[in-house]
């Protein structure tokens, strides 16, 4: 048996105690990556089940969905009963195949996306162990993603397009990053063009990686793009014939309008990435250092393609008019798989120094990492609907069911249906044809909205407090409510209960129906 000298154990000492500090900080960064992971699990599992809308465009989504189930036409012309939202139509598709399996309503939208989040998940973390064979900066990446949910809008669980739009986009990325063969670019052209079938965005996303595809191999680029032009060129041709020019209406001409807000341009570097993850995105610039060291051209170029194009589509979808906080989930997702894999790269390169070193290095290290986690820490409970946010949304409907007619609720077009009353399109949609510079339709709308409000078409009109005059205020509707008058006393109780957990903060406050009718009693 081997004896140690005095010195010896007096060396050893320390060292044991940074390993044992380096070992317990590693594992609290593991642990704080699950937490967000379990946090964002148990989120779902309370919201999915909410009857209304936990953010305000969700309910109108899910009228979209019923649309297609009884077997109505989408993409039509403009009108005061129907405008789709500018989406290209297959996360709605989708959801009404689930739909006839779940049942109708909010449900089947939001399990899509939750599935699809987690799809999102797996994907950094095959990502970053491929890319680094590192299964702990894999778990950190998937972790930190999670972690972005507050910042990201609350959105993977929604019932929107996003989380599957993100997902198809992650697996193309993968499979142009990894796929060795050309079946395998084939098979990443029909992730992004199931992507653009998601999220029209996607264009946005490969211009860049058409580049990269052509630049690191000619011949297996022509598979890729082939892949790409033949799906989205032939599926837009279609959809545009089959629904008479209103398809690229809808999902080009009418977005392409929409106007630039310009504190956003340098709003969205400063508070959408640098504040919430600066530490991840100073690793990420040192990861391009790392890979120029190591000479590793091609990684450099496919990595600052692949974060070009993603963290530039959510800027340039968060400056224009209508972008919230979701849109930067594709910029989170790429900052987040370059976390991970800078990660990774940095303790190789400190593991490289002297012991001494390499101890004190790795420690400060996962101290920083665990600092980047702990800026993004949220209240869950905030996005949770209460007993009362429900017990207050079933007063509403019922409120709206006792009318005899129509009910226009613009800002929250699926509560009529819950009162199984008729739908109307949500006033986001309406503003935006009667605001754009597309004479196609816009005229027809805004004196259809017109002439219904002069006849006083609809028993009862339900506003929101804060956007009831946006139309009003911009010039696109010049008749007033005549002949409605305003009902009495607060709709709801509580000036805290169903108010949407994110997105736009509204909810119906005002109350207005025929004179000559019976006031309903509060």
């Amino acid at each position: 048996m081997i004896q140690l000298s005095g010195r010896q154990r007096e060396n050893e000492a320390p060292r044991a105690f940074a390993e044992r500090i380096t070992f317990l900080v590693r594992c609290a960064l593991a642990s704080i990556a699950v937490i967000y992971l379990l946090t964002y699990l148990c989120l779902f599992l309370f919201r999915i089940r909410y009857p209304f809308e936990l953010e305000w465009l969700e309910g109108s989504l899910v009228n979209h969905v019923t649309r297609i189930l009884s077997g109505e036409r989408f993409y039509v012309k403009p009108s005061l009963e129907f405008v789709p939202f500018f989406y290209t139509p297959l996360y709605f598709y989708l959801s009404a195949a689930v739909a006839k399996v779940v049942g109708q309503g909010f449900v089947p939208l939001r399990l899509i996306s939750f599935i699809s989040s987690l799809g999102c998940f797996a994907v950094i973390f095959l990502f970053v162990r491929k890319e680094t064979g590192n299964s702990f900066a894999a778990l950190l990446a998937m972790g930190l993603f999670a972690a972005t949910y507050r910042i990201g809008g609350a959105w993977l669980d929604l019932g929107r397009v996003d989380s599957l739009f993100i997902f198809f986009l992650l697996m193309g990325l993968y499979l142009v990053r990894f796929a060795g063969s050309a079946r395998g670019w084939i098979l990443a052209g029909i992730m992004f063009s199931l992507a653009f079938l998601t999220k029209q965005t996607t264009l946005a996303i490969l211009a860049p990686i058409v580049l990269y595809c052509i630049l690191f191999s000619p011949r297996r680029a022509l598979f890729f793009i082939g892949t790409v032009v033949v799906i989205i060129g032939i599926s837009t041709l279609i959809l545009d014939r089959v629904y008479d020019g209103w398809y690229t209406y809808y999902v080009f001409r009418i977005p392409a309008g929409h106007p630039i807000i310009r504190f956003m341009v340098l709003e969205f570097w400063l508070t959408d990435i640098l504040s919430p993850l600066s530490i991840a995105c100073s690793m990420s610039i040192v990861l391009f250092f790392i890979f120029l060291s190591q000479s590793k051209r091609w990684d450099i170029l496919y990595y600052i393609l692949m974060a070009g194009g993603m963290v530039g589509s959510s800027w340039m979808s968060r400056i224009h008019e209508g972008g919230y906080s979701n849109v930067s989930l594709t910029a989170y997702a790429a900052i987040s798989i370059l976390f991970g894999i800078s990660m990774h790269r940095l303790l190789e390169c400190i593991r490289a120094l002297p012991r001494d070193q390499r101890r004190y290095g790795e420690i400060s290290a996962c101290l920083i990492f665990v600092l980047q986690f702990s800026c993004l820490i949220y209240n869950p409970f905030l996005f949770v609907p209460t007993k009362e946010d429900v017990q207050a949304g079933w007063k509403l409907v019922n409120l709206i069911r006792e009318f005899e007619g129509d009910v226009f609720v613009p800002y929250h077009s699926h509560l009529p249906v819950l009162a199984g009353k008729r739908s109307y399109a949500h006033a986001e949609a309406l503003y935006s044809i009667m605001s754009s510079d597309r004479e196609r339709g816009r005229l027809e709308l805004i004196d259809e909205l017109s002439q219904a409000l002069e006849r006083r078409k609809f028993a009862a009109i339900v506003l929101d407090m804060h956007r009831s005059r946006q139309m009003w205020d911009r010039g696109l509707i010049t008749t007033d409510y005549a002949g409605y008058c305003a009902r009495k006393g607060p709709i709801f109780d509580s000036r805290a209960a169903f108010w949407p957990t994110t997105g736009v903060k509204v909810r119906p406050e005002i109350l207005l129906y025929r004179c000559s009718e019976r006031s309903p009693q509060p």
